[in-house]
């Protein structure tokens, strides 16, 4: 396989996982880029969902997770200081 043929399906593959930059991460240390969804990330504060991850500011849903300070549904979750709706979370 040629070099370009290469770099061209990770470009596709790129785009396929990160389209239209609304990012999903599943694990990592920083994961700031992640605009949609976290699953097993240390800090991801600009995803909308944000499943067994870490500092989640932004998050509208959490499960698992910490920092959820604006989520409005929390499960298992810490800090959901503005959530409607907690299961099993604090600070709810």
């Amino acid at each position: 396989m040629a070099l370009t043929t290469k770099w061209f399906l990770i470009a596709v593959v790129v785009m396929c996982l990160c389209s239209e930059y609304y990012c999903q991460c599943t694990g990592g240390s920083d994961c700031t880029s992640c605009t949609a969804a976290c699953t097993n990330c240390q800090n991801c504060p600009n995803a909308q969902t944000c499943t067994d991850s870490g500092n989640c500011i932004n998050a509208q849903t959490c499960t698992g997770s910490t920092n959820c300070n604006r989520a409005m549904t929390c499960t298992n979750s810490y800090d959901c200081f503005e959530a409607a709706t907690c299961t099993d979370s604090t600070n709810c």
